[in-house]
């Protein structure tokens, strides 16, 4: 009974994320996070230019040492590297698609701050 028990969770726990990902959401998913980067980048841009301080520490001590645009070079390339990897590894676990989706709502709230203290 207890084995029995145990396989049946393990079946379980082994499908989670394995469900698949129609293509119209991964092209939702994969469209809204780039889109939510590249409007960070845009907003951070307006408000550094209007004289406002980097809410993100570790961007904040870049743009210190480096200059701004060395922040949106590291940035761009860790999303061009994140992108990859979700092109790459995508196809086997369902679940990295939910976490990018994720991703790309937490982004898209840092956008409305950056729009909100622009704006005010």
């Amino acid at each position: 009974m207890i084995g029995e028990a145990r396989a049946s969770v393990a079946r379980r726990v082994k499908g989670i994320g394995t469900k698949d990902v129609s293509t119209g959401k991964k092209a939702f998913i994969l469209i809204g996070f780039c889109t939510a980067q590249l409007l960070d980048v845009t907003t951070t841009h307006i408000g550094l230019s209007q004289g406002r301080q980097e809410l993100n520490g570790i961007a904040a001590w870049i743009i210190l040492n480096n200059g701004e645009y060395a922040v949106y070079a590291l940035k761009l390339s860790l999303v061009a590297g994140l992108v990859a990897f979700l092109l790459m590894f995508g196809r086997r676990r369902a679940g990295i698609w939910n976490a990018y989706l994720i991703a790309a709502w937490i982004t898209t709230f840092a956008v409305v701050n950056n729009l909100y203290r622009i704006l005010t």
